[in-house]
């Protein structure tokens, strides 16, 4: 086969894994979806989001699928206006909507992050207005394996380190990104090809954004140290990632059907049965949806506390507390009210520090009082903290909870559930 026959064969191929992408996400029980879905696809003008506007506009001749296009131009640039006109004249010309926003953000610590927080946003407004069924973004091979490197370089938790996913949610965004499987090199052929100039953004070669110099400088130098398949390696390894954070997903899935939850978190008892990659995987899972900050060191040292089956330890993350006490985990995701609060929920019948933990408390005895540790005498508090202690009350708990008094005795408490004649 001659060099033109498989570069012809591979520009199908380009359009080919676009609508089977397509097919696949619009397909539901085997049906093609009859109503005629709506995608955006967010268009900056480079190669490889232009390359996949002229891929959808060509898929669009055997799907039936209704595109918007979104650009966000960041300002950076004095051409940058101009350059959004022309886009936007691009898709009138081929009838597909053009939503645009120009940011002004100025100079200084996490740019990136803002501008990137920010196209989102505007993707989140459309998303409530127009209800689209993905947006599409043109993310490739390469942009995976550079993705893969930094997170590694970062230290990233276990269930980060498998880079872009082919569809993620965020928030009410579904992101689909039909590209991950295409080299860039690739794109920009197809690009040239069909004689096509995508806009030249300088910003994407300055060194001072993290993207430009992993992608001009340390890509490079691995590159020439390792060889010319290394972009392709990192996506391999990023793909082997997503295996294993799939099946630890699944793991732990089980896991918290195991765990009790409540109004303050939640707690597992005898985390030392289960293997240390799931558990150090639960413990940033769940440090990750508090939005806390649980560090490789932090997640270690309580791993080795969970695995000597430490008596107690106690690792504070902002925002997720874990807390070992006797054999149980707990995860305190907000702070166990007062005594005093008046959210809990009275029951009868037997209770102990289980129920509390889940909102609950006993009914007073008749005319009994309540008050909390705190108020009680300094004797009465080491009597009950005794008391407590005997019967494996975890610490944390000890001054959350009433405590039922009768003519200056205790009658009663929470934690264990026991009332009293004589204390």
């Amino acid at each position: 086969m001659n060099r033109f026959l498989v570069w012809e064969n591979r520009m199908n191929q380009l359009k080919q894994i676009v609508k089977e992408f397509l097919i696949l996400k619009l397909n539901v029980g085997g049906n093609f979806l009859e109503k005629k879905p709506t995608l955006l696809l967010a268009l900056s003008g480079g190669g490889d989001s232009l390359a996949l506007f002229y891929l959808l506009i060509e898929s669009q001749k055997f799907l039936k699928v209704s595109l918007h296009i979104a650009h966000v131009d960041h300002g950076w640039r004095e051409e940058s206006l101009l350059q959004a006109d022309a886009l936007e004249s691009l898709c009138l010309d081929v009838g597909a909507p053009f939503h645009r926003r120009r940011l002004n953000f100025a100079s200084g610590p996490n740019l990136e992050e803002r501008c990137r927080d920010a196209r989102y946003q505007f993707f989140s407004e459309l998303q409530e207005k127009w209800n689209f069924r993905a947006v599409l973004l043109a993310h490739h091979m390469d942009d995976q394996g550079e993705t893969v490197l930094k997170r590694l370089c970062e230290g990233a938790r276990i269930g980060a380190l498998g880079g872009l996913r082919p569809e993620v949610k965020m928030g009410s965004l579904t992101l689909w990104r039909p590209l991950l499987s295409v080299r860039k090199e690739e794109l920009s052929l197809f690009l040239k090809a069909r004689k096509i100039e995508a806009v030249d953004d300088w910003t994407n070669r300055d060194t001072k954004y993290l993207r430009a110099r992993i992608r001009g400088q340390i890509f490079p130098l691995f590159e020439n140290r390792f060889g010319k398949n290394i972009g392709p390696n990192f996506h391999r390894f990023g793909l082997l990632f997503q295996e294993i954070g799939d099946y630890l997903k699944e793991r732990v899935e089980q896991i918290e059907k195991r765990m009790v939850k409540g109004p303050f978190g939640s707690y597992l008892e005898r985390p030392s049965e289960i293997p240390q990659l799931e558990m150090r995987y639960l413990l940033e899972e769940k440090a990750r949806q508090c939005g806390a900050h649980l560090s490789h060191a932090s997640c270690t040292t309580l791993l080795k506390l969970i695995e000597r089956k430490a008596f107690k330890g106690r690792i504070d993350a902002r925002h997720l507390t874990y807390v070992l006490n006797r054999g149980i985990l707990f995860f305190i995701e907000r702070e166990v009210p007062s005594p005093s609060w008046k959210g809990w929920k009275e029951k009868r019948g037997p209770s102990d520090w289980r129920d509390v933990w889940r909102g609950s408390i006993p009914l007073a005895p008749s005319g009994a009082s309540s008050f909390g540790l705190g108020e009680l005498s300094s004797i009465l508090q080491k009597k009950i903290k005794k008391w407590y202690i005997k019967r494996h009350v975890p610490p944390f708990l000890h001054d959350k909870a009433p405590i039922f008094c009768s003519r200056g005795r205790i009658v009663g408490e929470c934690l264990t559930g026991r009332l009293f004649k004589n204390l």
